[in-house]
């Protein structure tokens, strides 16, 4: 299986016909009809349906898609490092991360590296923790920003000097608006919102304590600026970190922390075995030095 055999397959993923997806690859339609043949053979499985109008993938292909994604970008990955001479600091550095008013430390840090090292670019990929760890481990980003961080005996860390506060985020007409802190018993009455790792790591229910039982969680969300959404729709109050939602006085939505206060340390963390590019380094080097 050739990696250039990959591409043509992903490239029928994405566009559903034989015809458009040659004319993207720039290749006849025979040959990528071959090409994908000999695929579909080599593994003994059928990954394609052949409709009407489109192709689709089946349940083999669909899986199929998933790894192919991952080598075809760890490919290009490799290529473009590779590719850099050999003394430059130049390339490109992935990052995943969460969303967090703490990703102002990274990002200064990563100004730091450019205004040293033009040649060097970011890229960033905003998810949970559950959602990116996959594409870390199979070495598709340098390094992840972990909220809630715990050990890994597989990776080396660098902590933020700084903390994530939670609270709830609600309509400025909402009771709970009158309160200068929200209590877990306080949410008892009204529909929540919640963050589905924050929920998924069992943060919540360890600071509510039996009052979660008592909890209406109406919705979760991944990324909070859906979550905001719902608020300013009416759905709910959402549990979130602080900054993360710009309210001003006056303005629809308002922010109160929790009582007692509840906090999560954030780490960027990378692989230990797993050599840096150039770029990687001048940019840990960077953050190094803005962590104090």
């Amino acid at each position: 299986m050739e990696l250039r055999t990959l591409r043509y397959f992903l490239a029928l993923a994405q566009e559903g016909t034989v015809s458009n997806a040659a004319k993207a690859l720039h290749v006849t339609q025979p040959t990528l009809s071959r090409q994908l043949a000999d695929l579909e053979r080599g593994f003994g499985k059928q990954l394609f349906e052949r409709g009407a109008k489109r192709i689709v993938l089946t349940d083999e292909g669909v899986r199929l898609r998933e790894y192919a994604e991952a080598i075809v970008e760890l490919a290009d990955k490799a290529e473009a490092e590779l590719a850099q001479p050999e003394r430059a600091v130049a390339g490109d550095v992935y990052v995943g991360c969460g969303e967090s008013d703490a990703m102002r430390i990274i990002l200064r840090a990563a100004k730091r590296a450019r205004d040293e090292h033009p040649g060097v670019h970011f890229h960033l990929f905003s998810g949970t923790s559950a959602d990116l760890m996959n594409r870390f481990n199979e070495g598709l980003f340098d390094f992840m920003v972990e909220f809630e961080a715990v050990s890994r005996p597989d990776c080396l860390s660098c902590p933020l000097p700084t903390l994530d506060t939670w609270g709830v985020l609600m309509r400025a007409d909402s009771p709970l608006a009158d309160l200068p802190a929200v209590r877990a018993d306080d949410l008892a009455a009204h529909p929540v919102i919640c963050s589905r790792q924050a929920l998924k790591a069992g943060v919540m229910q360890a600071w509510a304590g039996e009052a979660f039982d008592s909890w209406d969680v109406v919705a979760t969300y991944n990324l909070v600026f859906n979550g905001a959404l719902m608020v300013e729709e009416g759905l709910g109050s959402a549990i979130c970190y602080d900054g993360l939602v710009k309210t001003v006085p006056g303005g629809p939505l308002c922010f109160r922390p929790l009582d007692p206060p509840l906090s999560s340390n954030i780490d960027v963390v990378w692989k230990k075995h797993r050599r840096l590019s150039k770029a990687a380094e001048t940019f840990l080097g960077c953050l190094q030095e803005e962590c104090g």
